[in-house]
């Protein structure tokens, strides 16, 4: 058994959540540089988590999403601390090395429902 990689730990978190968590909705955040028209072009804020959503009602949650061997950069922490100071949940989801991609995604989703608001 391979450990799974982010990306596929992250589609297939995106693909189940709306089976299982009906009232919340997440979306994927792009951080990073392009080229448009010959010009670096950056979008997003550096550190921001891998996702985000929505509780039905209107509260928010960061989500970062990080592989058995993954670990937060300084930017990452920053973001997580700019979170906590205007008092929105953000989480750091990390696989383990023992898990499959399916296990890793329940624990995941199990996680992601105790933070729904009351």
């Amino acid at each position: 058994m391979h450990a799974p990689r982010e990306n596929e730990l992250q589609a297939k978190l995106l693909a189940e959540a709306p089976k299982h968590l009906p009232d919340l909705r997440l979306f994927r955040r792009m951080v990073g540089v392009g080229n448009v028209g010959g010009r670096e072009v950056r979008f997003g804020i550096r550190g921001q988590a891998d996702l985000y959503g929505y509780w039905k009602g209107g509260i928010g949650v960061e989500i970062e999403l990080k592989s058995a061997s993954g670990r937060l950069s300084d930017d990452q922490r920053r973001w997580a601390s700019w979170c906590e100071g205007w008092g929105v949940r953000c989480l750091v989801l990390q696989a383990r090395a023992d898990e499959s991609a399916a296990e890793t995604v329940s624990r995941w989703l199990a996680e992601l429902g105790s933070t729904r608001p009351c």
